[in-house]
């Protein structure tokens, strides 16, 4: 009994042994001839294979742009966080300069509205009384130097006009609005920097906004407006003599001060 049992336990463990590799082989040719079926390799440099060339190369074009475009993306949005806070840098380095006055003759359609610390707001109406836009004279800051060019980099007053452009866009953004041109003139002998922005209002009707920034008395004041597009030209015409106004009542002070 006892040789039978050991010779049936042999028997047994040699034919697992067997078994078990030929399994195993069967499993790891199966698995081969599925990955070859899988790539179906052809002939090299035949039609077949030259087309799962070209597919392969425009997958690999299509994985490289989309790693370029998401690439880009992350720059530009670095470069916006940069750059807002470079501007809240700005904000808060920059000393504010309080307590601004509307001249003594603004145009008598400008109906002042609202008046803080930094900035007097106006109703601009029409001949009938009807209102047809907003103004404001607001002091941006003190001027801390003189109008020059740099290169390519423009100041008003030492304020590089691209941080007030800057400025002005933010803005926009916030009004759902957008920057169309900007330029330097001279009113009354004295420079002037321009931007001229567009907005959408509640009604969809299209808004010409202008901001005109000046050097007075060493601040620098902006004269913003908010009209439809028919009375951009006045609203233009009347900001521009708000300016001359506010030069004039400044040389006037100087006048009085020289005389006491």
């Amino acid at each position: 009994m006892l040789v039978r049992a050991i010779a049936l336990s042999l028997a047994l463990l040699v034919g697992i042994g067997i078994i078990v590799p030929l399994g195993t082989n069967d499993a790891d040719a199966a698995s081969r001839r599925a990955r070859k079926k899988h790539r179906k390799h052809y002939k090299k440099y035949s039609k077949r294979w030259w087309r799962q060339y070209r597919a392969r190369q425009r997958r690999a074009r299509r994985h490289r742009a989309q790693v370029r475009k998401l690439r880009l993306r992350q720059l530009r949005l670095a470069k916006a966080r940069r750059a807002r806070a470079a501007n809240r840098n700005n904000v808060a380095s920059t000393p504010r300069v309080k307590s601004v006055k509307a001249p003594a003759s603004t145009p008598q359609t400008w109906e002042e509205s609202k008046t803080s610390s930094n900035e007097v707001r106006f109703r601009v109406d029409d001949s009938r009384g009807s209102q047809v836009g907003s103004a404001s004279i607001s002091v941006v800051g003190p001027a801390t130097g003189e109008d020059r060019t740099i290169g390519s980099q423009r100041m008003l007053a030492g304020v590089s006009t691209t941080a007030l452009r800057r400025d002005v866009i933010n803005r926009m953004i916030q009004e759902n609005g957008w920057v169309v041109n900007d330029y330097q003139k001279e009113i009354n002998g004295r420079l002037v920097y321009v931007v001229v922005a567009q907005s959408q209002a509640r009604n969809g009707q299209l808004q010409s906004r202008m901001f005109y920034f000046t050097a007075v008395d060493g601040k620098i004041y902006n004269v913003a407006t908010n009209s439809s597009a028919d009375q951009a030209d006045r609203l233009a015409e009347e900001s521009e003599k708000v300016l001359g106004s506010l030069q004039n009542r400044v040389r006037s002070a100087q006048r009085a001060s020289v005389r006491e």
